[in-house]
């Protein structure tokens, strides 16, 4: 079978672990080389593992995506190193629980920096290389919030609310110069850091697989391995002729 992203170059996000690093190996099955991005850098030895087992090529690259100057260098690194950008999956984000009255200036802005402006500026690092290549593909990873309610996650919400539009505005933008922007809606997934932190701190104390699966018409809880498919879907020519879209992949909780 014909791997679909063969000898693509892809750059994802936190990718150190969860949904991040199960995106960077599901892409690299389909024969891309990997740019593992996080904050944490020692984290991407376990997904260089992964991706070089699978006989692809891995690049760590540490970067605190809400700083410019590190989104900038994680699109120069990748450049010198690989010849081009064909992929950018925005993953990386922060999701704390304040009740709204409690959150501070510094605590919004904090995470407004990582989930909003950390993919505006990634963009903006990988988008001149795709312009020149006029080939392309973004996939920004949404979360349900982005459309329903939150009481918890207010900031987070408004996040993941304004990438919602980014995504659109993008994609109209950019698409004459043969570049696609989608991005695909995550459910409440286990397995990944923060939200084991969450379940730590008594966050969901009625139990999390009850809650879940009761809001989920499927049935279960996500896994990250659950992500792969619509990655690769949104990154190869699959998709050639879809953009400016967000594909709910929750198991049912959102169904716009």
């Amino acid at each position: 079978m014909a791997e679909k992203l063969k000898e693509q170059v892809a750059i994802v996000t936190g990718a150190g672990a969860g949904i991040g690093r199960a995106i960077a190996v599901g892409l690299a099955k389909e024969g891309a080389n990997l740019v593992g991005v996080d904050i944490q850098v020692d984290k991407l030895q376990e997904t260089a593992k992964e991706v070089e087992a699978l006989g692809r090529k891995f690049l760590a690259v540490r970067c605190d995506i809400s700083k410019k100057e590190d989104c900038d260098n994680a699109a120069r690194e990748t450049v010198n190193e690989f010849g081009k950008i064909d992929i950018l999956v925005n993953n990386a984000a922060i999701y704390p629980v304040k009740r709204f009255l409690e959150i501070t200036p510094e605590e919004w802005d904090a995470v407004l920096a990582v989930n909003l402006r950390g993919a505006v500026q990634m963009c903006q690092a990988v988008l001149p290389e795709m312009v020149k290549q006029r080939k392309g593909s973004i996939i920004i990873v949404n979360s349900g919030q982005s459309r329903i309610p939150s009481v918890v996650h207010n900031h987070y919400a408004s996040s993941k609310g304004a990438l919602l539009q980014l995504t659109r505005c993008l994609a109209a933008e950019f698409g004459p110069r043969g570049i696609r922007v989608n991005g695909f809606i995550a459910g409440f997934t286990p397995k990944t850091e923060q939200l084991e932190k969450l379940l730590a701190e008594g966050a969901f104390p009625q139990g999390f697989d009850e809650v879940i699966v009761k809001a989920t018409p499927l049935r279960r809880v996500p896994t990250p391995e659950d992500y792969q498919g619509i990655a690769v879907f949104l990154a190869s020519d699959d998709s050639a002729f879809i953009t400016g879209q967000t594909i709910s992949v929750d198991g049912g909780q959102t169904m716009p």
